[in-house]
């Protein structure tokens, strides 16, 4: 395929998908390019549809590999918990069975969960780690959080009212993407992301990441992880760049020196305006603001 990079934002997904057969089910993702290896990991509602843009600036002259979690986009629908474990098992089953080696990771959202911890337990196999919008601190207490999003994830922990924004309202796609992204998104874009999630039963894991958040004394294996991975972050010599937008989500731009005096080799870079789906906003501005920083370390 020959890709051309322009200043627009396509709702193509011109890729060819690929399927590999992993534990009790099977990952989807696209294989594009040749070179230096980087893994492309989404998070909540999404797919590798959300890189569909950015992943042409990688692959013209690099492999970039964009993969849909387990129970997300194309892949396999198996009858498991979706907790983080079950993600963190399939993409490490991933990584081993297409052999891949001297990966840089690029991360959003949850999929910072899964790599990160991937990177500090295989740092060997990491030679670096582009972040936006990851989860990098548990939060201490519900008071922590502001209180309109702390009324929405309490709401995912109720057991009536969890189910009614997800099941029923279908939340997460129809509500979250469309506020959380700056532009509006368009239908065909919409019914990309609304096709893996037709019906209620395919909705489990939209259910299950909330969920799975570090608050406030729950789910604290997950905090443990997040905490470790955070230490790693501090001390490692693998190269760390962050990309971020205004106000954004997760990385508002009041968190950004308070990180970079956390992550002392840590680089990071503007690419906007957005909130926290800036892959639907800036599709151009990440795309070569990867490159420009591959650029760099790879002198």
């Amino acid at each position: 395929m020959i890709f051309k990079n322009n200043n627009t934002i396509s709702t193509d997904f011109p890729f060819q998908s690929k399927y590999v057969d992993l534990l009790d089910s099977n990952i989807h993702y696209v294989d594009e390019g040749k070179g230096q290896t980087f893994l492309i990991i989404h998070g909540n509602p999404t797919s590798s549809y959300l890189w569909r843009n950015i992943i042409p600036f990688i692959a013209k002259d690099n492999r970039a590999i964009a993969v849909d979690l387990i129970g997300m986009g194309k892949s396999g629908k198996p009858d498991i918990s979706y907790k983080m474990s079950d993600h963190c098992k399939y993409i490490e089953a991933f990584i081993d069975k297409l052999a891949l080696k001297n990966i840089i990771l690029v991360l959003h959202d949850w999929g910072s969960f899964i790599g990160l911890k991937y990177a500090m337990e295989n740092e060997k196999n990491i030679k670096g780690v582009v972040l936006m919008e990851g989860i990098l601190r548990p939060w201490e207490s519900w008071e922590t959080i502001p209180v309109v999003t702390r009324r929405m994830f309490k709401k995912f922990f109720d057991p009536i009212e969890g189910p009614k924004l997800i099941y029923d309202q279908n939340f997460f796609i129809e509500k979250a993407m469309p506020y959380l992204t700056k532009r509006r998104l368009s239908k065909v874009e919409m019914d990309h992301y609304r096709k893996p999630f037709l019906d209620n039963a395919s909705r489990k894991p939209m259910l299950m990441f909330p969920r799975e958040l570090p608050i406030a004394g729950e789910n604290l294996e997950n905090a443990k992880i997040i905490n470790d991975y955070n230490r790693w972050l501090s001390k490692t010599e693998v190269p760390i760049h962050i990309l971020w937008a205004k106000p954004g989500s997760l990385f508002r731009k009041e968190f950004i020196p308070l990180m970079r005096k956390d992550f002392p080799k840590m680089t990071d870079q503007c690419v906007g305006k957005s909130k926290h789906y800036l892959q639907e906003d800036l599709p151009n501005e990440i795309g070569k603001g990867i490159m420009d920083w591959f650029s760099k370390i790879n002198l």
